[in-house]
């Protein structure tokens, strides 16, 4: 028995090493998304989750969605990274869930093209999936403390962000072909509130990868200041509240880590 500190899920850091072909999938799917909006069949296209549909109350501030210049431009160094280190120093289950996520991410720009918010909103629920598979896979991964670094900012970013996202999509699928309306306060309050929950109980459970929390309380601010532009009290304080929660998580996790490695 030794005396290094075990992560709650460090019994799957036992994992298959990744392989170089992967590591080159996932550096060409992670182009992929960058420029797939401007060879798209009907022009110029949008970043996952900034679709077309009813604009609804939880939806963030415009300027919210810049986070995707920071998201995409980690996600490469991220896997260039990989190469320059050696791809045996990461796991063959993060790289196919970042490969899943990155060609979801280009194939939801695409199928924005048509219009469809009940195909974006399927899309990115495979990315969601990715996304939180990659992120809890990410929290023990191993390896140059320099890479284990790189992909847990570029990971946490990305998989944050998307958790939020798919409940706005989801959301605005269903106000668009069901009986919800966008206007109503009610159940996207609701929503919103599922949404938190959802981004603090990865948080948790992830032992607080900073990005992801910081990308979760970053939608939380936009979809606040939406609030306070439109009045909508009950959406305000849920985003204030929600992202809030978020910080003292993570600050939470990040005191439970230091503790363990002190006492290791």
């Amino acid at each position: 028995m030794t005396g290094t500190a075990q992560h709650p899920l460090a019994p799957t850091t036992a994992r298959t090493p990744g392989t170089r072909p992967l590591a080159w999938a996932v550096l060409a799917a992670s182009v992929l998304e960058v420029v797939a909006p401007a060879i798209t069949l009907n022009g110029p296209g949008s970043s996952p989750d900034a679709g077309s549909g009813p604009e609804l109350l939880i939806t963030p501030a415009g300027w919210a969605f810049s986070i995707w210049g920071v998201i995409y431009a980690l996600a490469i160094a991220q896997a260039v990274g990989v190469l320059a280190a050696g791809a045996e120093h990461t796991s063959r289950r993060l790289q196919v869930s970042q490969l899943v996520l990155y060609v979801g991410g280009a194939v939801w720009i695409a199928v924005a093209g048509v219009d469809s918010t009940l195909a974006t909103a399927a899309v990115l629920v495979v990315m969601a999936v990715a996304a939180t598979v990659a992120v809890l896979t990410v929290a023990t991964q191993g390896g140059p403390e320099w890479l284990r670094l790189l992909s847990r900012a570029a990971v946490g970013l990305y998989a944050g962000w998307v958790t939020a996202a798919v409940f706005l999509n989801v959301s605005t699928a269903l106000a668009e072909l069901g009986p919800l309306s966008a206007r109503d306060v009610g159940w996207q309050v609701v929503v919103l509130a599922l949404a938190a929950l959802t981004l603090l109980v990865v948080t948790a459970l992830t032992g607080g990868v900073v990005t992801y929390a910081l990308a979760g309380a970053w939608a939380m601010l936009g979809i606040a200041v939406t609030a306070a532009g439109d009045g909508t009290t009950a959406v305000l304080v849920t985003a204030v509240v929600a992202g809030a929660a978020l910080l003292v998580a993570l600050a939470t996790a990040a005191a439970r880590a230091r503790r363990a490695v002190a006492t290791a």
